[in-house]
């Protein structure tokens, strides 16, 4: 298990290799090569992005295993994005992630995190805590709706 002291802040030089490993996270559930292309804008990282956002990047001696972005929008925070390198899906690295994600947002006094989670990422969010609220409008693909999850933060890091 990797140690939260591995986690760093994103840095304008790792956009690309975000972008990739986001993409190549995606991808890794078998969704077409037309709905990967009509999500290629939503998941390209940009400096904005890591200027804007909270974010956690963790490594492994080679490459950038995984990353989250964290933002506080209408004094709410929310899980914009979390994504493991397939290579290392079930390593422990999501966890450790989330678990960082979820103390910055309960050191910035937020009483819950929102995620508009991916349909294949729910079992996970419900092992972290989290339920189900709702539905809400997919960015990405019109007409469809994803799950709407909320962590309750009261009770502190996972």
């Amino acid at each position: 298990m990797i140690s939260s002291q591995k986690i760093r802040p994103a840095r304008p030089e790792d956009c690309s290799a975000l972008t990739d490993l986001s993409l190549n996270s995606k991808a890794y559930w078998g969704y077409t090569d037309a709905f990967m292309l009509t999500c290629k804008p939503f998941l390209s990282i940009t400096p904005k992005m890591i200027t804007d956002w909270h974010s956690g990047v963790i490594e492994t001696a080679e490459e950038i295993a995984g990353f989250y972005f964290l933002s506080e929008e209408q004094a709410q925070a929310e899980l914009q994005l979390l994504y493991i390198d397939p290579s290392y899906i079930g390593c422990g690295y999501g966890r450790c992630l989330f678990n960082s994600a979820v103390e910055t947002a309960i050191r910035l006094g937020h009483p819950n995190l929102r995620i508009e989670a991916d349909p294949n990422a729910v079992g996970f969010y419900r092992k972290m805590g989290a339920r189900q609220t709702g539905w809400c409008r997919s960015d990405i693909s019109d007409g469809h709706e994803l799950p709407l999850m909320i962590l309750d933060l009261s009770k502190g890091a996972r």
